[in-house]
């Protein structure tokens, strides 16, 4: 246990946008409004999308589920870190994140091709 490092500083940056994640989810579903960070492609025009509601509907909720198993991937790796040993756990929420980051890149591609 202890600091070490780069991989500390990935579990905090990680931790930071997990809860970015969640205020985006938050802002798209309250006010449709669209941040480009999670959402969309760099190079999309955001004007050109067909159904900013929809959209928002489909994507708000899969943006909230990356966001929350951000933070707790983040807080578990560094529970392991400075506090408590949890190797197990932790492994299994790597594996977990990993997935949730897949399959969260998958729903974005398939988004952004029926709603722009």
């Amino acid at each position: 246990m202890g600091f070490n490092g780069i991989f500390n500083l990935i579990d905090w940056l990680v931790l930071g946008f997990g809860f970015y994640a969640m205020y985006s989810a938050f802002v798209l579903n309250r006010e449709g409004k669209i941040i480009r960070t999670f959402l969309v492609f760099k190079d999309t025009d955001l004007s050109s999308c067909k159904d900013l509601q929809g959209y928002a509907n489909c994507m708000s909720p899969k943006l909230w589920t990356l966001g929350t198993v951000m933070v707790v991937y983040s807080g578990i790796s560094l529970l392991n870190t400075y506090v408590v040993e949890v190797r197990n756990l932790f492994w299994l929420m790597m594996a977990v994140f990993f997935l949730v980051l897949f399959w969260y890149g998958l729903e974005v591609k398939k988004a952004m091709k029926k709603y722009f």
